[in-house]
């Protein structure tokens, strides 16, 4: 009898669990968006970013092209300081040019 519970509670576990992933998408990564920080110029150059509740800096190297996620709502700002772009739902695959 012992051995049935314990065997249905794991069973219940497993099923439990693949249902919760099937709601979140499995391998979801937060609805984050992948854009591409692409830096044309001949030196290596700062950017700002500024997600809902934090700002960082960034370094992208000299002619490089490189992805990054983030959430919605981030901005991204270019080497000048000027938003060059605010990640939406839609931005996916965007390339977000910091220095040209």
């Amino acid at each position: 009898m012992k051995k049935s519970i314990t065997l249905l509670l794991a069973l219940g576990f497993l099923i439990s669990g693949s249902t919760l992933m099937s709601f979140t998408g499995g391998e979801d990564d937060g609805g984050r968006i992948k854009v591409y920080i692409v830096n044309k110029c001949s030196s290596d150059v700062k950017y700002k970013v500024a997600s809902p509740g934090s700002t960082t800096h960034y370094t992208a190297d000299d002619g490089t092209k490189n992805p990054k996620t983030f959430m919605e709502g981030t901005k991204i700002y270019n080497s000048d300081g000027k938003m060059v772009h605010e990640v939406k739902s839609g931005s996916e695959g965007d390339e977000v040019v910091v220095c040209d």
